[in-house]
């Protein structure tokens, strides 16, 4: 089973193109205890994730760099591919399956990034 992870909007969506399913899962209840929740309820064993997709060039980077972490974690735990596509539309299982395990995903800024920067008004 391959799943996309979306952190960038105020709901964290995953995608499991087996089946053609998205699932919605609010902030709150964060990436892992999502994916977790998700996994249970359709009877299926972390084990079973074969590969991992991660939307990282849109949203706020916080979120984005949370899904990225804890997709490069489960990625080196179970030793599969891991992929970072720009939106959910790209074509993210090509690139999943042509990519090497052990390659790990960064989060990236979406716009131009004013960490620092003064505020004037």
């Amino acid at each position: 089973m391959r799943l996309l992870l979306d952190n960038s909007s105020n709901d964290t969506i995953v995608w499991m193109p087996e089946n053609g399913e998205w699932f919605e899962f609010g902030q709150k209840l964060g990436v892992l205890a999502g994916l977790e929740a998700l996994l249970k309820k359709k009877n299926v064993k972390l084990a079973d994730v074969s590969g991992l997709a991660v939307v990282v060039g849109r949203g706020r980077f916080t979120s984005t760099r949370i899904a990225a972490t804890v997709a490069n974690t489960l990625a080196y735990a179970l030793q599969i591919p891991i992929v970072a596509v720009n939106d959910s539309r790209e074509k993210w299982l090509d690139k999943l399956s042509v990519q090497p395990v052990g390659q790990y995903i960064s989060a990236q800024y979406s716009a131009e990034a004013n960490i620092g920067k003064k505020f004037i008004e």
